[in-house]
């Protein structure tokens, strides 16, 4: 394919490959405007703006001031230290199978989070939450009946249910009560918290049991990964200091 000059501006060439390349390297969510006819003639313009800039800079002497090339110097270094740690990482890999014994010497270190599915019921006196707690008790009104008649909670609709949620989710005087208890358990006195009077009901848990090898490969590769890249860095610079020189100055 053609490499077509789009435009030319003061000497330099600005071609279909300089358009692609930087529309290539920006962000997803904007290379797509980019792509289209608009957006690419959109993008020559600012590329042609740059160019002008760029000239105007040269003939006002910038390359002969000593910040801007102080700037330009450091920035081709920083620019040779990110292609050349990217070329050394890049050789560094994690093969599965390397992941799942690691993964299989220690399970352990790669648990779930903890969390309950529970249901409420909401009421802003003490009395009326014993009262409807001695009610459930003797089968006089089941949990999810007392919701949803009783309740001042969004959750009366669903009996009480308040799904699945995990610690640091729930005011802590809630979260305590509802995950002390079992399954099908129900707190024997109400549970006062900033909103009012609980009545609360566990119906489900899960504990934090080591997770599947599959529900925890991306983590364990990648934790693997940074680890050898980070061993085989530190070994190569203490290679380098050995082969090129390193003077302290005090």
């Amino acid at each position: 394919m053609e490499n077509k000059v789009l435009a030319t501006v003061n000497g330099i060439d600005i071609t279909d490959e300089i358009l692609d390349t930087t529309i290539q390297s920006l962000a997803p969510e904007r290379r797509g405007y980019f792509e289209s006819e608009y957006g690419r003639k959109q993008l020559l313009d600012q590329l042609i703006s740059v160019e002008l800039i760029n000239a105007f800079g040269t003939e006002i002497g910038l390359d002969n001031d000593p910040q801007f090339m102080s700037q330009v110097e450091q920035a081709l270094k920083d620019i040779k230290y990110s292609f050349t740690m990217n070329k050394i990482l890049s050789t560094i890999t994690i093969e599965e199978d390397e992941a799942k014994e690691v993964y299989a010497a220690h399970p352990e270190r790669y648990q779930g989070q903890e969390s309950i599915k529970a249901s409420h019921i909401l009421v802003d006196d003490e009395e009326i939450a014993k009262g409807l707690i001695s009610k459930i008790e003797s089968s006089e009104l089941t949990f999810e009946d007392a919701a949803k008649e009783y309740s001042s909670c969004p959750s009366s609709e669903q009996g009480g249910d308040l799904g699945e949620f995990g610690r640091g989710m729930m005011v802590k005087e809630f979260e305590d009560a509802a995950f002390a208890m079992e399954v099908g358990e129900m707190t024997k006195e109400p549970v006062k918290t900033q909103f009012g009077y609980h009545v609360i009901k566990t119906t489900d848990k899960k504990g934090n049991e080591p997770l599947g090898f599959e529900e925890v490969k991306s983590e364990v590769m990648n934790k693997m990964l940074q680890d050898k890249q980070m061993e085989y860095y530190t070994k190569l610079i203490t290679e380098l200091q050995e082969k090129f020189p390193v003077t302290y100055n005090k």
